[in-house]
C-alpha cells in the first residue's frame, strides 16, 4: 500500500531559505500538491534564500514550481484563484510582507474559510513578535548556542536545527487543523516561532537550573572526569584516526565493556561497582580505556560493542555518514535531480507499513518550471496563458 496520507490536501508555499521549505517538504513527502510561488527575480545573487544550492535540491523535492510577479494585480488574482481551492498556505516572507501584498491571513481567509494559513516567523506573538530573526540568532538568544560552545564561545549547532524544527512544530499545527477542519469547517491561523523552538530546546537546562539553583555549564564544559553524570559518556581515539562515542549506563554495560577490550581486571575491581565510584576512579582507569581503544579500527570496535548490547558510535562526517548500512538500508534514501546530478538525501524521519517516501517531482531547478501546467488547472485558457507570460505576470524562468 502506499496511498500517502495527504493525497488530496493542495498547498500553496510562498517561502525561501530553510525553514519554510522544510515545512513544504514534509507536507510535499506526506502527498500533498504543494506549488511552490517564487518571484521573478528568484535567481537573482541578491536572493540567496532561493538559490539552487544543496539545501535547495534537499528541501524542495515533490513540489511544482510557478513564478509570479506579486507586485502586478493580475498575478494577485492568480494567487487568489490558487488559494481559493488551496488547503494550507504557507510563508516565512518577511514581518509584514504578506499583509503588505493582501495575501495575509484575513484576505485569504474571507475568499477560503477552510485555508489553513501556517506563517514561521522568527518570534511568536509578544513584545519581539515584529522583529525578524534567523537560526543562528535563535540559538543565541534562546541559550542553546551557550550550552553547545566552550566557555565564552557560544557556537550553533553544525545543522539548521532551529528553522527544521520550527517547520516541524508549524506542521504540527497545519495537521492538528487539517483534523479540526473535520468538525469546524473553517480553517486556522498557525504560526511558528524560531525563537520559542529554540527555547523549547533549552527547557530541560532550563528547568534543571532552576531545580538545583546551580548555573548552567555548557556541554563543551564537561570536563572527562565528571562526564555529565555518567562514568563513560565520552569520545575515544582509535587507532585508525577515527573516533568512537561510547555511553556506559548501567553496570552490565560496564561489564560488557570492559570484556570486549579485554580489560577484564576492571570487572570485579570493587571500586568500580556502580556508576558513581567509576565517576570517582575516572582519573586512574580512564588511560587504560584509551589505550584499549587505541589498538582497534573504529569500525570494528562499534561493531563488536554494537553485538555487546554496549551503545557506541563512530563519529561520521556528512560524507561518511553515506556509508553507514543504516543509511543504505531501503527506503532511507531518496533520489533527486540536481543538474548534471544525482544527490542522495534523506527521506522523512518515520515509517508506517501502510506507505513509503518516494520522489514523486524533482525539485524545480528552473523557478517557474511548471507556471503553464498550474494556470491550465486553474482554469486559465491556452491563450490567456500565454498573454500572461508575454505580459511577464507569470513566466518561467
Amino acid at each position: 500500500m502506499n496511498s500517502l496520507p495527504l493525497r488530496n490536501i493542495r498547498v500553496l508555499e510562498m517561502t525561501h531559505i530553510v525553514a519554510g521549505p522544510t515545512a513544504g517538504r514534509i507536507l510535499a513527502d506526506m502527498g500533498a500538491d504543494v506549488i511552490k510561488i517564487e518571484p521573478p527575480d528568484a535567481l537573482d545573487p541578491s536572493r540567496p534564500g532561493s538559490a539552487r544550492s544543496g539545501t535547495f535540491f534537499f528541501l524542495n523535492s515533490n513540489k511544482r514550481g510557478i513564478v509570479l510577479d506579486l507586485k502586478k494585480d493580475e498575478a494577485r488574482a492568480i494567487f487568489y484563484r490558487l488559494a481559493e481551492k488551496a488547503d494550507v498556505v504557507l510563508e516565512n516572507m518577511g514581518p509584514g510582507v504578506m499583509d503588505r501584498l493582501g495575501l495575509g491571513y484575513g484576505e485569504l481567509s474571507r475568499r477560503n474559510p477552510r485555508l489553513v494559513y501556517c506563517s514561521i516567523k522568527g518570534f511568536l506573538s509578544g513584545p519581539y513578535g515584529d522583529r525578524p530573526s534567523m537560526d543562528e540568532l535563535a540559538q543565541n538568544m534562546s541559550g542553546l548556542a551557550f550550552m553547545t560552545g566552550p566557555k565564552g564561545r557560544p557556537l550553533r549547532a553544525g545543522a539548521s536545527v532551529v528553522d527544521i524544527g520550527a517547520a516541524s512544530f508549524g506542521v504540527n499545527g497545519v495537521l492538528g487543523a487539517l483534523l479540526e477542519r473535520h468538525t469546524t469547517g473553517k480553517g486556522q491561523f498557525i504560526n511558528s516561532g524560531l525563537f520559542e523552538t529554540a527555547l523549547f530546546y533549552v527547557g530541560q537546562h532550563m528547568a534543571q537550573t532552576q531545580l538545583t539553583g546551580n548555573p548552567p555549564r555548557s556541554m563543551a564544559e564537561r570536563d572527562r572526569n565528571t562526564a555529565g553524570g555518567y562514568a563513560i559518556y565520552d569520545l575515544f581515539a582509535c587507532g585508525d584516526g577515527r573516533q568512537v562515542f561510547v555511553a556506559i549506563f548501567n553496570t552490565p554495560q560496564w561489564k560488557s565493556f570492559c570484556k570486549v577490550l579485554g580489560l577484564n581486571d576492571l570487572i570485579d575491581n570493587p571500586d568500580l561497582q556502580d556508576n558513581a565510584s567509576r565517576a570517582r576512579a575516572r582519573p586512574w582507569f580512564m588511560p587504560l580505556l584509551d589505550g584499549a581503544i587505541g589498538r582497534y579500527e573504529g569500525k570494528v570496535l562499534v561493531r563488536q560493542l554494537a553485538d555487546a548490547a554496549v551503545p557506541a558510535a563512530i563519529v561520521n562526517t556528512p560524507e561518511t555518514v553515506m556509508e553507514e548500512a543504516q543509511v543504505q538500508a531501503p527506503h532511507r534514501l531518496a533520489q533527486v535531480a540536481a543538474p548534471g546530478k544525482q544527490l542522495s538525501v534523506p527521506t522523512l524521519p518515520y515509517e508506517t507499513p501502510d506507505y513509503v517516501f518516494t520522489v514523486r517531482h524533482d525539485p524545480p531547478a528552473r523557478p517557474g518550471r511548471d507556471t503553464r501546467a498550474i494556470l491550465a488547472e486553474a482554469g486559465y485558457a491556452p491563450e490567456e496563458i500565454e498573454r500572461l507570460m508575454q505580459a511577464k505576470v507569470a513566466m518561467a524562468l
